[in-house]
């Protein structure tokens, strides 16, 4: 697999996507990035961790964004278009740096131009997530099943509002993958054949 491949993860929550995503990384020693990214474009945007948190994958209140090449500060932008610029610019300088995991927050469509990209999507039956989400978080299944709702409401509301795909759709991914009833190594296994594939090491 060529060094600068990176590898993106979209996921329906309780998939187990993220657990998947950062032993992908360990396996193939490249950075794992998920909630990292925040403090990342905190960082850089000089906007505060909390406000990137309690924003995160959630969806603006106002259309702005069109521009790849828009600056990063834009302080008279609402606040929704400051926190997905923000994210943006930080996906983006990992991303010049080398091979990498990125969970979530549109890095797929972010990184559209990128030459060593593997997009995935990561989803598992409905009654499976709800279980899981039950143990996780020692909750009710009806608890469980709004948290899901919610949840996936505002990240589908958040991707397609900033891109020009369907979050989940399977045309917006290299591969969509079904995580039940399938071991973490064998969906790992089955990343890393597809990445070796797509992006050899002497492409």
């Amino acid at each position: 697999m060529h060094r600068d491949t990176v590898i993106t993860i979209g996921r329906q929550y309780g998939s187990g996507a993220r657990s998947i995503a950062k032993e992908l990384a360990r396996q193939l020693d490249i950075p794992y990035y998920d909630k990292e990214l925040l403090a990342i474009a905190a960082e850089q945007s000089g906007l505060s961790r909390e406000v990137l948190e309690h924003r995160d994958e959630k969806p603006s209140e106002t259309f702005y964004f069109s521009s790849w090449n828009m600056p990063m500060y834009h302080p008279e932008l609402p606040l929704g278009q400051q926190i997905f610029l923000a994210q943006f610019h930080a996906i983006r300088e990992v991303a010049s740096r080398g091979g990498c995991v990125i969970v979530g927050r549109c890095a797929d469509y972010v990184l559209n131009d990128h030459p060593h990209l593997v997009r995935v999507f990561l989803h598992a039956p409905l009654e499976a997530r709800v279980q899981t989400i039950m143990a996780r978080l020692s909750i009710d299944e009806n608890e469980a099943r709004k948290r899901i709702r919610l949840i996936e409401k505002n990240r589908s509301s958040y991707y397609n509002y900033f891109t020009d795909r369907k979050w989940g759709a399977t045309e917006t991914y290299d591969m969509c993958l079904s995580t039940h009833q399938a071991s973490t190594q064998g969906i790992i296994d089955v990343i890393r054949d597809y990445a070796e594939l797509r992006c050899p090491a002497d492409a």
